[in-house]
């Protein structure tokens, strides 16, 4: 995908094909307990969107080591770290609404404010 390439709409036709020349054909051949390393953002993103199979980063791939020792499991070996990913991400999400919501409170306060004075 080479960083943004891929995603423009003119050029992701080119970066699907050149994928498919070996690196989606091995990810989709790959042993279910293969564990698919790929540290760039849009390397892993591609293989997620071309391939039911989710990449992870070199440092993930060592926490995962570091925290779960090798189990035998019906899921993919990236299943655990992307199950975390979406619980971060979803927490996230509500501290950053509760933080607008929490800014956008006080500015009306302050205006309200303001006029009476």
């Amino acid at each position: 995908m080479a960083g943004s390439f891929g995603f423009e709409a003119d050029k992701y036709r080119v970066s699907v094909d050149i994928g498919e020349r070996v690196l989606f054909p091995a990810v989709r051949e790959a042993a279910r307990d293969t564990i698919i390393v790929a540290d760039g953002f849009s390397c892993r993103e591609q293989i997620s969107q071309q391939t039911e199979r989710h990449a992870l980063h070199l440092a993930e791939v060592i926490r995962m080591a570091e925290q779960n020792p090798v189990q035998a499991s019906d899921s993919y070996p990236e299943f655990a770290i992307r199950q975390r990913r979406r619980i971060v991400t979803r927490r996230a999400r509500v501290r950053a609404i509760t933080w607008l919501v929490a800014i956008a409170a006080g500015a009306m306060f302050l205006g309200k404010l303001a006029k009476e004075m």
